[in-house]
This record gives structure tokens, sequence and C-alpha cells, in this order.
């Protein structure tokens, strides 16, 4: 019996424009960088911050600055990338035909600070249960112990529970080997992470593939009768 349902937060619950790569080049453009050059130093330094490694955004653009050697506008970008979340309201009433039965929680790599301002800018500060965010963890996915933290707050076992993600090897692998069901949504947008996601499928099957969130509920419902 299904009890708890998690929603991976990017690309997934929440997405973005695409003219926020337009947005990012402008502000990097005086500093030499565009936002596909620049990605690769945000990346490896987002990956600290999300991860609780680096404490605050202060510290982020510290580091950062002193690996480009410019004073790259690190609190701009921040600000942009949290202004161009978008949240589908098709995607916020479909946690709320959940919750009528479900436990619903984010279970997400992400900045924790960052995301309570986009729940916050949206008004949907009651709309989940839990919010299980990785830096405030100090752990990332695919650790086990962001997993065990997301069951614990939602006091549910991994067989009750079903997570909702765009990637396959960083977080369905790891939660299927935990017992939690998993959802893979395959949408349009391919990220940096498709092209191991397209190995690891060959080995490696979800229990339920969706196009969109819309789909959610009906899978859920089938899931649950499994």
């Amino acid at each position: 019996m299904i009890k708890a349902i998690f929603f991976d937060w990017g690309y997934v619950f929440a997405t973005f424009p695409k003219d926020r790569g337009k947005k990012l080049d402008a502000i990097l453009k005086p500093f030499g960088f565009n936002w596909q050059k620049f990605h690769p130093y945000w990346r490896q330094f987002y990956i600290l911050r999300s991860s609780g490694r680096i404490k605050n955004d202060k510290d982020f653009e510290t580091y950062i600055r002193r690996v480009i050697r410019k004073d790259i506008p690190v609190k701009e970008i921040i600000k942009i990338t949290i202004k161009c979340h978008f949240i589908p309201k098709e995607h916020i009433e479909v946690v709320k035909k959940l919750k009528k039965k479900y436990r619903v929680g984010v279970l997400s790599n992400y900045v924790e600070e960052w995301l309570k301002q986009v729940v916050q800018n949206y008004k949907i500060e009651n709309l989940f249960d839990a919010l299980i965010i990785s830096s405030a963890i100090g752990e990332r996915k695919p650790n086990a112990i962001i997993y065990y933290e997301a069951l614990k707050k939602l006091k549910v076992k991994a067989n009750e529970t079903v997570f909702i993600a765009d990637e396959v090897s960083e977080d369905l692998v790891a939660a299927s080997g935990l017992g939690i069901k998993t959802i893979w949504l395959n949408a349009d947008w391919k990220g940096w992470w498709s092209k191991d996601d397209k190995k690891v499928l060959r080995i490696y099957k979800p229990d339920a593939v969706i196009k969109n969130l819309r789909e959610v509920i009906s899978i859920i419902k089938t899931l649950d009768r499994n």
C-alpha cells in the first residue's frame, strides 16, 4: 500500500524557461563568458553548495571568483536562477489531488534556501508535507542517507513510497535498490545526464514511465493495486 510520494524538483515539479540562458549570457558577457562556457565552473561548486559542503551563498561566490579570477556576479546569477523557476498550475493541482490520499514531499539535490524562496514566491508553502533538500541533509542523491531522511520525515517504509524523477542513474536506481517504487519522467528535456541514463536503461527499468506529471495520478493508482 502506497502512503507517500516524493517529487524531484528541477525539470520535474519545477521547470525553467528557454530564455534563462540568454539572461545569464547577458550577465556573463562582460567577463568573457557565456552560460555554456561558465556552467562547468558553476556546476563544480554548485555540487559542493547543494551537498552542504559550502554553507552559504557568500562563500559560494568567493570560491567561484577565486578560481576564475574575475568578479563574476554570482549573486545576480542566483537571483535569476530563483526567479526563472516556472511551476505549471497543473503540477500544483496534481499534488493537491494526491494529498487527499497520500503524504507528498520534495526530494531534491538542491540548495534549500533557493528552493524555499521559490516556494514562497509561488505562495505554496503548505503544498508539500516535507521538503527533503540535499544542502540541509548534507548528502546528495544517490547517497542512501538522503532517501533515509525522506522516509523518516514522512514516517513511511520504502515499499510504501513512490519517487518521481527525471534522472535515472542518479535518482531512480538508488531508490529502487532501497525498495522505493520509481516513476521516470521521460520528458523532452535532455540534460547533461542523458547519455549516462541511456546506458543505465539497458539494464534497469523503473516501475513506470510518464511523459508529463498529469499521468501521475492514474499511474499511482495502478502501482497501489500491485
